[in-house]
């Protein structure tokens, strides 16, 4: 104890003695219990630290401040009217969006214009079909319009039922059913029934495979004319009514849609460039993909009438019958009564040049001012777009203001953020696709990543993701934290629903994770620039649910209404996909080290090698015959494996504040996708240069794997010369592996 200075002692005396005793006893045993507390506090385990990192904390509140409510609102403002590419009412909503989005806060927001060949019916010569008798009387017309929805009689410019870019003509012919007009329905009309449909008109069913490919068939077949039609088969789910009692498609209601085949080449009149004021022209009848003859699409009932009495061979199996109430007879022609009746088109659309605007938004990024993270949908639509793509428009404005909030609330992105509202992608993904043209270089220079963003719902089941392999783990780990929607996984996360409604069929214990094919504005982006994509809906459960797309895709009856009240009434699947879209940007803009895992790449390579090595061997005799190996391609499979699990290596030991540490190694995986790509392309297709993935020759909107060497084997027995077809397929294994192994040494340590 302290005493103070001026204080008189207490003599000392056996009672002081007693009383230092004490002192001592009480001070030690006050220091021990001093010492043991310390030692206790000291030993203590440390508690786990309850504070977030600023990271996750500004992903949260971006993550929460997505709001159902807004999507659903957004979803009504997008729909009121028509926004047909090359009209002014969908200028009108692109100067909206834009508006809309600088009010939001970013930082620049710009419409950006291109000249491109869009397709339109004529207004006073309506296209229709007609069944004519033997003195050229029309005895029946398909009908001219589908009747409006209800609450929608007043809407005007509501376009007719066509198919973009059909050819003008009037042919006149026997009518063939044709399936779905696929390459093996026409084998089997031609090879197996002998049927020849040179100079015929054919009837095809709309499903399985993109329209353009159809009539890409027909035209091969010697066809001079193909109706398009929505079967009930495949347009309406069993045990529900038809609009606006219920979401399927009503019997009037047809299926708009381009009918090109521009592999990639954008504007049918300036393919590989952007078509802007200068750029150098095609005429018209050297465009690009357009078809050679008339095309029409129309409903079922129409259908119908077009054939019950259809004559010739039966259907060659019950998989080539509908559920219209028709004998689905395969002709050619009709019934000995009707064989004098013809069917004749009447299509009278015309090509012309209109311009198209592109709504480009940019958050600067502060770290890395120079890498780009692309989230990019399209907003104009065929008629009201209920979900092709204003579903996706909505989500992709919710993304955009949130984004915005955070910004004005001081926050940035680590890279920079583009933003993008396509235009013209109905009529061949043209506005993606020439603005990627524009901005080619600079994109291959800085692109990191595109997340597409159409349509965010095509049914209420589960979560659907297709993707390049090196965005598999950040999928997989971001669905964990969302939670899942749906009933009877409340307090589960997304990846657990997902996973339960739709395990991989070749990863085990993970959700299934489909190949990107096309029909979407990532096509320019994955297939020609080799830009790591990826795009995520809500989807139906296609196990069950065999209808194709949704029952009315493309139609006068896509309303805001068939979404709000049958789709998704509380917006909460909307908000569940805005949050995979948004939280997939918010990563791939933040994360210090890029969050994409090349070793998932590896083991879908090595995937893809053994599913077409194991193709090639129902054809062992010729395989020993003209000395077909495939051991170069497996050689440079492990070799990447290899390499690509020592970087995996690397990156795990990276010191994260050595800025030109990161920056390589980041640089080497956002190569990676580009790696992949071929510059000459793929044979007869050369805007598609990917040679891990690229679309279907068969099927537009399928991803086919290694596909220079499974179009090489595509029907090779078939092939006139097959020394060349297999010398081609030598080629094209010989590729492939050049190609993987490229890739391999990218990865390498950098020297």
């Amino acid at each position: 104890m302290w005493t103070s200075l001026g204080a008189a002692r207490e003599p000392a005396g056996p009672r002081a003695a007693s009383g230092r005793f004490w002192a001592v006893v009480l001070g030690a045993a006050a220091g021990l219990f001093l010492l043991g507390f310390l030692i206790g506090w000291f030993a203590k385990p440390t508690e786990k630290k309850t504070s977030v990192s600023p990271y996750e904390e500004m992903k949260a509140t971006f993550m929460a401040e997505m709001k159902a409510e807004n999507i659903k609102q957004f979803l009504y403002n997008f729909t009121r009217l028509p926004h047909l590419a090359g009209t002014k009412e969908n200028l009108h909503l692109a100067q909206q969006v834009q508006a809309e989005w600088k009010e939001f806060g970013l930082d620049s927001v710009q419409l950006v214009h291109y000249d491109v060949l869009l397709s339109y019916p004529d207004d006073t010569k309506p296209n229709y079909i007609s069944i004519t008798d033997e003195h050229g009387n029309e005895i029946f017309n398909t009908s001219l319009s589908e009747p409006p929805p209800p609450g929608y009689e007043a809407v005007r410019n509501v376009v007719p039922p066509y198919s973009a870019f059909s050819a003008q003509g009037t042919p006149e012919g026997e009518l063939v059913y044709v399936n779905y007009g696929r390459t093996e329905d026409f084998f089997k009309l031609e090879r197996e029934m002998g049927i020849n449909c040179t100079g015929k008109i054919v009837i095809a069913r709309y499903g399985k495979i993109f329209r353009g490919n159809k009539v890409k068939n027909a035209e091969l077949a010697g066809a001079k004319g193909v109706i398009l039609y929505s079967d009930p088969a495949d347009c309406c789910a069993p045990g529900v009514d038809a609009y606006p009692n219920g979401w399927n498609l009503p019997g009037g209601g047809a299926q708009r849609g381009n009918v090109l085949n521009l592999n990639g080449a954008g504007d049918p009149l300036t393919p590989g460039y952007p078509a802007k004021e200068y750029t150098y022209r095609l005429d018209k009848d050297s465009a690009v993909g357009l078809p050679k003859i008339p095309v029409h699409p129309i409903g079922y009932h129409d259908a119908e009438s077009l054939l019950r009495n259809m004559g010739g061979h039966a259907p060659p199996h019950s998989s080539w019958k509908g559920n219209l109430n028709v004998s689905y007879s395969v002709g050619p022609g009709f019934t000995t009564d009707y064989s004098a009746r013809k069917v004749k088109m009447h299509i009278r659309s015309n090509n012309e040049v209109r311009r198209i605007y592109n709504v480009i938004g940019t958050i600067r990024g502060t770290v890395e001012p120079d890498r780009y993270v692309i989230l990019g949908g399209h907003r104009d639509s065929w008629v009201f777009g209920g979900i092709d793509p204003q579903s996706g428009a909505a989500v992709v404005h919710e993304i955009v203001r949130s984004f915005g909030k955070l910004k004005r609330e001081g926050w940035r992105p680590r890279r920079t953020v583009i933003f993008a509202s396509w235009d013209a992608e109905e009529f061949g993904l043209l506005g993606s696709t020439e603005w990627a043209e524009e901005n080619a270089k600079v994109l291959q220079a800085r692109g990191v990543a595109y997340i597409n963003a159409d349509s965010s719902i095509e049914g209420n089941y589960t979560l659907r993701v297709d993707c390049t392999p090196l965005m598999y783990r950040l999928v997989y780990s971001l669905t964990k934290e969302i939670p899942s929607p749906d009933e009877g996984f409340e307090g589960k996360s997304l990846y657990e629903s997902w996973y339960k409604k739709n395990p991989s069929r070749e990863y085990k214990d993970v959700p299934r994770i489909n190949k990107l094919g096309s029909g979407n504005d990532f096509e320019v982006f994955f297939q020609r620039l080799g830009i790591a994509s990826g795009r995520a809906r809500y989807s139906k459960n296609w196990n069950v649910e065999k209808y194709s797309s949704y029952p009315v895709y493309h139609s006068v009856y896509e309303t805001y209404e068939i979404v709000e009240r049958f789709y998704d009434p509380t917006f909460k699947n909307h908000l569940t996909v805005a949050q995979v879209r948004g939280g997939l940007v918010f990563e791939l803009a933040n994360s210090v080290v890029l969050p994409f895992d090349c070793r998932d790449y590896a083991s879908a390579v090595s995937n893809y090698a053994h599913i077409i090595y194991n193709l090639s061997r129902n054809h062992e005799e010729e395989l020993a015959t003209y000395s077909v190996s495939f051991d170069a391609l497996f050689s440079a499979v492990k070799n990447f494996t290899e390499v690509a699990a020592r970087f995996h290596e690397r990156l795990q030991q990276i010191d994260i504040n050595n800025l030109l540490a990161v920056r390589s190694l980041n640089d080497q995986l956002m190569f990676l996708e580009r790696a992949f790509i071929d510059p000459l392309g793929l044979p007869g297709r050369p805007f598609y240069r990917h040679v891990i993935f690229a679309p279907s020759s068969h099927n537009k909107y399928a991803g086919e794997s290694f596909p220079g060497i499974y179009d090489a084997m595509f029907d090779i027995k078939n092939k006139a010369d097959q020394r060349e077809a297999w010398e081609e397929v030598k080629r094209q294994i010989s590729i492939a592996a050049f190609t993987v192994q490229a890739a391999a040494e990218t990865l390498k340590e950098v020297a």
